[in-house]
Parts: C-alpha cells; structure tokens; sequence
C-alpha cells in the first residue's frame, strides 16, 4: 500500500473520496449484515482480534506512524478503544455478526485521524471519520480474506461513528458547497442497526471518564475550533480554561459567539451520557454499566473545578509535575509529552485562581484515572485478549496501568 499517495490524495482530492464514500454508504443496508461470516460470539471476537492485528500491522508495514497524529487522537486513544472494545463485547448480549463488525469498527474508528488534521472538520465533508473508512476499506481490500460484506460493513461503520444528528452544509476547502447527511442507523421498522451504533459507543467511551479531560487537554496547545453541539466555535487557550459553569445558553461572548469553556464542554459530554440522549438512546447491558460509571466520574471531576481551595507552591508545583506525567505516559504515551510541556508554560501564564481550580481538578482526574485502571487492569485479567497491537505498544496493559512517577507524586497531597 502507498500511503503517501492515499495521504495526496485524501487531503488534495476531496471529491473523489466524496463519491467513494457515498458508494459506501449506497452498498450498506441492514441486511448486508447477514452475509458476515460468523457464527458464534467466541468466533467474533477471535476474528475481530486478528482482523485488528492485520489491519495495524498492515498500516506499520506501510510506513504510518501514528506520532504524527494529533494529541488526544493518538497512540492512547486507539489502546483504550482497544480495551474498552474487548471488554464491552466479552460482556455484551448481542448478535455475533454485530459484535464482529462493531469491535473491528470500535477498535479502528479514529485511523483517519493519522491522515487528516482531526480539527480541520470545519472545511471537509470528508472528514477523519470518513477518511478512515476509506484507508480502512483499501487495506482491507488489499490483505485480508474478507468478503465484499464483510468489508462493506466494517468500513460503513468507522465512517458512521461521527454521529450526525441532522443534515449540514459545508463549504469544502476546494470550493465545492457539500451536503453532510446522517448516516443510517435505524432500520425500516426503526429498530437500531447495531454494528453501526457499536462503535459510536466505544468512541464515547473515551470521550466520557478520567481519560478524555487529559485528552481534551492535550488538544488545547493550538487555537482550532471545536463542537458544541449547536455550531464550531474558536477554542483559546486563556479563554477556554476559565472554571465556570453557565447555562447552555449563557455560553457565548458579548458579541454573541459561543464560548463553552473546558468545564462546561466536559459537562456537556457527561449530560448527553443517558438513553434519553439521542447519542445514547440504544444504549443496554454492560454498555449502560460503563458508560454511568465514566459519566460519573466526570461530573466529579467538573465539580472539582469550583472548589476554591489555595494550594501552596509546592502543591501546584507537584500536581503540575504528576499531570505532565499523566499527560505523557498514560493518555497519550509517545506523542503526549512536547504537548503537556507546552501546555505547561501556558497555563504557568494563567491567573492564579484559574490555575489552582485547575489543579484541583487535575488532582480529581488522576485519582479518578487510578481507580478507573485499577477497575479495567482486573476486567481485562478475565478475558483472553491478545495484548499487543502492531505498531502501536507491545502490552496495552503498560499504558493502561497508571505510572508510578504521578502516583507518587500525588500520593500525599490530601485532596
């Protein structure tokens, strides 16, 4: 496989990955499912594993490097997907044929993220999502057994795990005016289409709990634009670790732009973790167990940051040391570091009351990132997971496992 011709091409031909993309989805319907080859769950995991192991080895084979990838979508991110498909579908009910294409899915969701900026979304319409159905179709293509269904399947997915809730116009950097629409995810009868939902729901899995507050972090070296779930707005970095607290409505500036801050954006992402969300409406079984025990974790993480405590210096000094370790080796080893420094020298410009807010909540996350460790590292002692991921780290268990350098960093600061 070329990737730096995929890469040309992705990034300089949008309207030929346009129409590929469309073809996909034209090709998937529910009932394409039926010709997946599976016939029990033992067997949807196996081949879910090594169609996983395949694919990775297959894109470190052709020269992708995931340290190119933007923090807070890299390495950490994929070996969390990893663990966290493992264990929701070891412990799922569900059909074998769904469990197979949404752990594939679920595991690989992000891998346009190593070909398009994740933060230039606001000027594609074929966007990191998309991307990565298309580098994962063509691989899948190239070196492995699957069948056209099987393929169809896993790449519609990945495609589909930005979950659009309604039609949106994009202005394409290439001129071109493109209509985004919804992907499907409701069959004739209205019923769920699971293996399109499954992945939505690992990816939410990482965007809830201890883990996504250090990878939102990580994203806010560089001025982008995020979602808020109405429109994009401009995140600054001053601007956007202000602790507060506002009403959806209050979040904009006196000029009527929105700007949601960190805590409130990670609130957001808390209050939307339920089945009366349209993102988690079809949530059940093992899915609804981990996605509550994340949310909550998050809300006291949230609350943290309204706490007006005054740390000495050298309590700021310590958690500002155990949070760049944080950073660099548990939620995005290999790529977090150079990241978390600069961060550092950013938020060293902050208000003081900010920054010890901040370092509060920092403290909370680490402290809620252990327990959540703990948590997983025996769940995942219960299934037969294979823990390496070619290309990417030799034992998932090492990032999982919280580094010994923050834990005691923190171990005596009495918050």
């Amino acid at each position: 496989m070329d990737i730096q011709k995929f890469k040309e091409e992705q990034m300089n031909d949008e309207e030929k990955s346009w129409e590929q993309i469309q073809e996909i989805k034209n090709l998937f319907s529910p009932n394409i499912i039926n010709s997946v080859r599976i016939k029990s769950k033992q067997e949807a995991l196996e081949k879910a594993t090594y169609t996983i192991q395949n694919t990775l080895r297959t894109m470190k084979d052709s020269g992708l490097d995931f340290k190119n990838t933007e923090p807070g979508h890299g390495p950490g991110h994929l070996i969390r997907d990893y663990v966290h498909s493992t264990l929701l579908f070891n412990n799922l009910e569900a059909d074998a044929k769904n469990i197979f294409v949404g752990f594939v899915g679920g595991t690989l969701h992000d891998m346009g993220c190593s070909i398009i900026p994740r933060y230039d979304e606001s000027t594609r319409a074929v966007r990191h999502a998309e991307v990565g159905a298309l580098l994962t179709k063509k691989i899948l293509d190239e070196n492995s057994n699957l069948n056209d269904a099987e393929k169809i399947s896993i790449s519609h997915v990945i495609a589909a795990h930005t979950h659009y809730t309604k039609p949106s116009e994009i202005k394409c950097k290439d001129g071109e005016t493109r209509i985004i629409e919804p992907y499907k995810d409701l069959d004739e009868n209205g019923r769920p289409i699971y293996p399109v939902w499954f992945p939505r729901w690992v990816d939410r899995l990482d965007c809830n709990g201890a883990a996504f507050i250090g990878r939102h972090y990580l994203t806010l070296a560089e001025k982008h634009k995020d979602y808020d779930g109405i429109e994009h707005f401009e995140v600054d970095f001053p601007q956007h670790m202000q602790p507060l607290l506002r009403s959806f409505k209050e979040q904009v500036d006196e000029k009527g732009n929105r700007n949601q801050v960190m805590s409130e954006h990670m609130k957001m992402f808390a209050d939307s973790q339920n089945n009366e969300s349209p993102y988690g409406k079809h949530d059940y079984g093992f899915m609804v167990e981990m996605r509550d025990r994340a949310k909550e974790r998050v809300y006291r993480i949230v609350e943290s940051t309204q706490k007006n405590e005054i740390l000495s210096p050298w309590e700021e000094e310590s958690i500002r040391e155990a949070w760049i370790s944080f950073l660099s080796e548990n939620v995005e080893p290999r790529i977090g570091n150079k990241t978390a420094r600069t961060l550092d020298d950013m938020f060293e410009k902050l208000p003081e009351k900010t920054r010890h807010a901040w370092c509060n909540a920092f403290l909370t996350t680490m402290k809620e990132y252990k327990e959540y460790a703990d948590e997983k590292l025996k769940q995942i002692e219960k299934t037969k997971m294979v823990y390496e991921l070619p290309g990417i780290i030799i034992d998932v268990r090492e990032v999982i496992k919280p580094n010994s350098y923050w834990v005691e960093k923190i171990k005596n600061i009495g918050r």
